[in-house]
C-alpha cells in the first residue's frame, strides 16, 4: 500500500514531519493503486460494520436503520477522523459525537473494529465507561447542541493557546428528527451566527422523510450553514463532501440519502474481523498516532504548556483563593470572622471592581445579583478559563463581553445556551457559566438534566429569584422551580442571602465538579417588605456550633437560652426571618435563626451536625416558593410559610404582605407553636427531632402542614 498517497488525500491540520511517517508497507502491496485500496477498504469496512451490527442487534429493522450510515462513517473514520486508538482521550483529538440511540450499534461497531474495545461480546459502550465515548445518549437535540458547544470551546482555547496545540474538529452523526427539534435549531442559529466552521453534521434521509428533510435543510441554510446532499452509498461523494467541509468557513451539514433496501446489513464480512482491525484500520491508526506524537513534541516546546496542562486537567490556578478572599475584603464591609479565616487586612490589598450604574448598581448594590456580578468580575481575572454565555436578561449579570472575548449573547435562545454549556463542559479546559432568568430554567431543563446525568460541572446564575418580578405578573414568579431543581440528582441549588453567602456559594460552585451548580439571585432587597423602623435589638452573635455556609446550613443567630422555636429561611427571606426573630426576642422568646443556602450540601453533613443546627424545638420554614420538600427539615411540629399559588401582579414588597410572608406573620405563628406544644425545648445538643404527623395551628393558605414521608 502506498501510505504516502493514502495520507495525502486529506491532510491533517497538524501534519507530522517526514521523520514521523509510518514505515512503508511490504513491496507486494505497493503495486496496488491507492484509489483501489481505498475503495476495497471502505467496502470491506462497511460490510464488516453491518455484519457486526446484525450480530449485535436482534431486531432486523433496527440493524438496518443503524447500518444506513455505515459507508459515510467508515469514510470519516478511515480517512478524516484524527484519533489514536492507543490514547482515546488526548486533548487535541477530533471529537466524534453520536447523539441518537439509533446509532449506538454503529458506534460500538466502529470502536470494536478500530481496536478501541476488547472482546466482541462485551456490554454496550457508555459515557464514562470508555474514554472514546464523548457524551451520553440524551434527549433528542442535546447531542447537536453539545457538539456546537465543543466547537465554541475549541475556538476559545485556540485563541488563548494558539493553533499549534489546539486544532481539532467536531464531527456529529445525527438523524433528521433530531435536527428539527427546538434545541437543535436554537443551537444551529448560534453556530451560524458565530460561524463555527469546526463542526460538521452527517445525517441520513430515509426515502419516506425526503420532504421533511428538505424543510430542515432550508432552515439550516437560512441559519448560516453550508448544506450538501449526497448518496449515502457513494464513498467518493462522501469523501468530496467531507473534504469540502474542511475548506468551509461556516458550519456544515451533510445529508446522506438512503436508497430503499441499501441499508440491509451484509451476511458476512469481506475479511475476518481480525484482519479488519489490524490491516484495514492500519493507515488510520498510524495517521492518528503520528499526529499525536507531533502534537506532544509541539506541546513540550510550547511556552504555555504548564497553563494548558492545568486547564485540561481541571485544576484551578494556584493561590486563586487567597486573591479571591483579599478581593472581597472591602473597607466598611468586612467578612464575618468565622467565614473563611482570611489573612489580616492590609492597606495595599486589591479592591473589588466598582459596579457600574444600571440594574445592579446604585440603590440595588446590596442585592445578591450585585454581589454575584461583583464576584464574577473578580473571578474573570483570577480564573481565565471561566467562560460565560448569557441570555438577553442575563447580560445584566455578566456585563458586556470584554475586548478579545468571543462570548456570544444568546438572546432568548436559552435552551440552546444550556446545550452549548454542556458541550463546553464535555470539551474540557473551560468552566462553563450561564446567566439567565430563574423562570427560564423550565425551558432549559432537558439540557440541565443531561448535564446532571453526565455529572458535568456547569454553573448557572439565575436572576429574578423570589418575588422580584412581581410587577410583571404571576407568570414570571418562580413557585415550583426550586422544589423541582432540588429533586434532580447531582444538582446543587445555592440560594444565598447576603454578600458573605454569595461569596461562599461562588467558591463552592467552582470547587464542585460532580454536577451542575445553580445560584438563584434576587435583584431587589427583601428589606423593602420589612416594617419601617425595625432595628436590631442586640448585636449578632457568632454562628452556632462554628457552622458556615460551606456546610449548606448554619445557625445565623443562636437563642440566648434554651430554644423555644427555630426559624429556618433561605435567600431573600432571611432578612424577614431576622426581623421576626428580633420581635420574638423583645417579647422574651428564645428563638434561633438558621440559614440553609444549599440543601444538598447540608444533607451531606453528619447527622449530629444537622441536628445541632436544626435543634429540637418546633421549626418554621420561610421561603417565597412552594413548600414541597420542606418537611425534610421541619420535622415534628413544623410549619412552612410560603406560596401555594402562582402569586399576583404587584410590587415585590406588596406581594410579600399579600402572601403573608412577613415578620409579623412569622412572629404570630411562632407564638401559636409555642403555646400548642406547651413545653420548653432544650438548646440543641444532639437530640434527634421527632417525625410523624404535625400538629399545625390554624391559619390562612400560607401555613402548610408538613408530613414526613417514609
Amino acid at each position: 500500500m502506498d501510505t504516502a498517497r493514502t495520507q495525502t488525500l486529506v491532510p491533517a491540520p497538524d501534519a507530522p514531519p517526514a521523520t514521523d511517517a509510518a514505515p512503508p508497507e511490504p513491496a507486494a502491496r505497493q503495486a496496488v493503486p491507492a484509489q483501489t485500496i481505498h475503495a476495497l477498504t471502505i467496502h470491506a469496512l462497511r460490510d464488516a460494520v453491518r455484519a457486526f451490527i446484525r450480530t449485535a442487534s436482534p431486531n432486523p429493522a433496527a440493524a438496518a436503520q443503524a447500518g444506513a450510515m455505515a459507508t459515510p462513517t467508515c469514510v470519516l473514520w478511515n480517512q478524516f477522523l484524527r484519533f489514536d486508538p492507543a490514547c482515546a482521550d488526548w486533548p487535541d483529538r477530533d471529537r466524534f459525537i453520536v447523539s441518537s440511540t439509533r446509532h449506538r450499534p454503529l458506534l460500538q461497531a466502529m470502536m470494536r473494529l478500530a481496536g478501541q474495545t476488547a472482546a466482541p461480546g462485551e456490554a454496550l459502550v457508555e459515557y464514562g465507561a470508555h474514554p472514546a465515548v464523548e457524551m451520553a445518549f440524551g434527549s433528542s437535540g442535546q447531542g447537536l447542541g453539545a457538539a456546537i458547544g465543543m466547537a465554541l470551546a475549541e475556538r476559545h482555547m485556540a485563541a488563548r493557546f494558539g493553533r499549534s496545540i489546539v486544532n481539532h474538529r467536531i464531527w456529529v452523526l445525527s438523524c433528521g428528527t433530531e435536527l428539527s427539534t427546538g434545541v437543535a435549531l436554537e443551537s444551529a442559529m448560534l453556530a451560524g451566527q458565530l460561524a463555527l466552521d469546526r463542526v460538521t453534521v452527517l445525517f441520513e434521509i430515509p426515502p419516506e422523510d425526503r420532504k421533511e428533510a428538505e424543510d430542515t435543510l432550508a432552515r439550516y441554510a437560512a441559519s448560516g450553514w453550508s448544506v450538501r446532499t449526497i448518496a449515502a452509498e457513494d464513498p467518493d461523494a462522501v469523501h468530496a463532501a467531507l473534504s469540502a467541509a474542511l475548506r468551509a468557513r461556516k458550519p456544515c451539514v451533510i445529508a446522506c440519502t438512503v436508497a430503499p433496501g441499501a441499508a440491509q446489513p451484509a451476511r458476512a464480512a469481506t475479511a475476518p474481523e481480525g484482519d479488519l482491525s489490524t490491516l484495514l484500520w492500519a493507515p488510520a491508526a498510524r495517521r492518528g498516532a503520528s499526529a499525536r506524537r507531533s502534537w506532544l513534541r509541539r506541546l513540550a516546546k510550547h511556552r504555555h504548556r504548564p497553563e494548558f496542562e492545568r486547564t485540561t486537567q481541571g485544576r484551578l490556578p494556584a493561590f486563586w483563593r487567597e486573591d479571591w478572599v483579599r478581593s472581597w475584603q472591602m473597607p466598611g464591609a468586612p467578612l464575618h470572622a468565622t467565614t473563611l479565616q482570611p489573612a489580616p487586612l492590609r492597606a495595599s490589598r486589591p479592591r473589588a471592581p466598582t459596579l457600574p450604574a444600571g440594574p445592579v448598581g446604585g440603590a440595588a448594590a446590596d442585592t445578591t445579583v450585585a454581589h454575584a456580578r461583583q464576584g464574577l468580575d473578580i473571578l474573570r481575572d483570577l480564573i481565565p478559563e471561566l467562560f460565560c454565555l448569557t441570555s438577553r436578561r442575563g447580560i445584566e449579570l455578566t456585563g458586556q463581553a470584554r475586548r478579545g472575548e468571543t462570548t456570544p449573547d444568546c438572546g432568548t435562545r436559552v435552551h440552546g445556551l444550556a446545550a452549548l454549556l454542556n458541550g463546553i463542559a464535555l470539551h474540557g479546559g473551560l468552566i462553563p457559566c450561564g446567566a439567565t432568568t430563574f423562570v427560564a430554567i423550565d425551558r432549559m431543563r432537558p439540557a440541565l438534566r443531561f448535564a446532571a446525568m453526565m455529572r458535568r460541572q456547569v454553573i448557572y446564575l439565575l436572576t429574578d429569584d423570589g418575588l422580584a418580578l412581581g410587577p410583571d405578573g404571576a407568570g414570571w414568579l418562580p413557585v415550583e422551580q426550586l422544589a423541582s431543581l432540588r429533586a434532580m440528582p447531582n444538582v446543587a441549588v445555592f440560594r444565598p442571602a447576603d454578600r458573605r453567602e454569595t461569596m461562599e456559594c461562588w467558591e463552592l460552585a467552582l470547587r464542585r465538579t460532580e454536577g451542575p451548580s445553580l445560584m438563584t439571585l434576587c435583584p431587589v432587597l427583601a428589606e423593602d417588605a420589612l416594617t419601617p423602623g425595625a432595628a436590631e435589638t442586640r448585636p449578632r452573635r457568632p454562628r452556632g456550633a462554628g457552622g458556615t455556609g460551606a456546610r449548606g446550613g448554619y445557625v445565623l443567630e443562636e437563642a440566648r437560652g434554651p430554644r423555644q422555636v427555630t426559624l429556618i429561611a433561605t435567600g431573600s427571606e432571611v432578612a424577614i426571618a431576622r426581623q421576626a426573630l428580633h420581635h420574638l426576642v423583645r417579647e422574651g422568646v428564645h428563638a434561633a435563626l438558621v440559614s440553609l443556602p444549599c440543601w444538598e450540601l447540608f444533607a451531606l453533613q453528619d447527622v449530629a451536625y444537622r441536628e445541632q443546627v436544626l435543634g429540637a424545638a418546633p421549626r418554621i420554614g420561610i421561603e417565597a416558593a412552594s413548600g414541597f420538600g420542606w418537611e425534610r427539615w421541619l420535622g415534628q411540629d413544623g410549619v412552612f410559610i410560603g406560596m401555594e399559588g402562582f402569586g399576583e401582579t404587584a410590587p415585590s414588597s406588596e406581594l410579600y404582605r399579600r402572601l403573608g410572608i412577613t415578620a409579623e406573620r412569622i412572629r404570630d405563628t411562632a407564638r401559636r407553636l409555642i403555646h400548642e406544644t406547651g413545653r420548653d425545648f432544650p438548646s440543641p445538643s444532639g437530640q434527634k427531632a421527632g417525625s410523624g404527623r404535625v400538629r399545625s395551628p390554624a391559619g390562612d393558605g400560607v401555613l402548610h402542614r408538613t408530613t414526613v414521608r417514609s
